[in-house]
């Protein structure tokens, strides 16, 4: 499962970097997300956290009293609550009390960082929506206690911090790059409208016309119980058709539920992946390595307990 880190300031951001390491310590399922640490050197920053957050189904929105009235964060906070039907997002305080939050954060329900009792309640949380891959109960509880004191301990570390220095001001980002972030989400939202009324990018058998590809939102395979067969006449071009037939012939061991083109970046839709059997997960991931070097496309994969696996093309 996927998480976004959200972060403006120097003490925040070091606990959403501190986050990034201590989540997957207690629960090992989940990727955490944060723009300092995740983005490459060379990449553009903006269409890489707009790409984040819509793909993500948990954000954790670091808050402490110098960041509490950031446009990032209360922008980014409201980008997750509205981008996934399914998203959480929890503001996480250190620092500050719940009464001092106001403004859109104000909306969410808060997570103190120091309480153990709220910070349990939050991988708990967490941890239910991993479905299959959840921890049971004992193992997470053994597992939050033993990291529980290597997180009280940095936060404290993390709270003793001064303000931010001249360099830290300088580096800050700016309004307009924030605008900019704004608009390129609207304008993603609006290719996606465009292309689920005009084509192609997405496609379903469908089940009432002898097992032919219509033009909808998705292509899910007719349910036989067995694997899909991909018809021979379509309604789509032929590159988005070899795309389809490709993540169904490649993934098909994992129950593809649907698949949907959006240029070069594919997402498909499973019954489940393996996420604890070690060979498993290697041919799991070849499988998807194979299918993005096939159709030159970056492949996304989710499956209905709500883990996700990217593989990125080019790398």
């Amino acid at each position: 499962m996927k998480v976004f880190l959200s972060w403006s300031g120097r003490r925040s951001k070091a606990m959403a970097e501190f986050l990034q390491n201590w989540l997957p310590d207690v629960i090992q399922a989940v990727d955490p997300w944060v723009s300092s640490r995740s983005i490459s050197q060379g990449s553009r920053p903006l269409p890489n956290i707009a790409d984040e957050l819509s793909e993500c189904n948990f954000g954790i929105v670091c808050v402490t009293p110098e960041s509490r009235g950031s446009e990032w964060v209360n922008f980014e906070a409201g980008a997750l609550s509205k981008v996934l039907e399914e998203s959480m997002v929890v503001p996480l305080l250190l620092d500050i009390d719940k009464s001092q939050v106001t403004g859109p954060l104000s909306q969410f329900q808060m997570t103190v960082s120091t309480e153990k009792e709220e910070m349990f309640k939050l991988v708990t949380d967490m941890n239910k929506r991993l479905g299959d891959s959840a921890l049971v109960p004992d193992r997470l509880i053994r597992s939050f206690e033993q990291n529980w004191p290597e997180l009280q301990e940095e936060l404290k570390k993390i709270t003793s911090l001064k303000g931010e220095t001249k360099a830290e001001q300088r580096q800050k980002r700016p309004v307009d790059d924030l605008l900019d972030e704004v608009l390129l989400l609207a304008r993603r939202q609006e290719i996606r409208l465009s292309t689920l009324e005009k084509t192609i990018d997405s496609l379903r058998i469908d089940n009432a016309g002898g097992g032919r590809f219509a033009r909808t939102s998705r292509i899910e395979p007719r349910d036989t119980g067995g694997d899909p067969d991909v018809p021979s006449e379509v309604k789509m071009s032929d590159a988005d058709t070899r795309k389809a037939k490709e993540a169904f012939a490649r993934l098909r061991l994992y129950g593809v539920l649907g698949v949907r083109i959006m240029g070069d970046r594919v997402t498909v839709n499973v019954k489940e992946f393996p996420e604890s059997d070690s060979a498993a997960i290697a041919e799991f991931r070849d499988a998807v390595s194979g299918l993005a070097n096939e159709i030159s496309c970056s492949v996304s994969v989710k499956s209905t307990s709500g883990n996700s696996y990217r593989h990125d093309w080019p790398f």
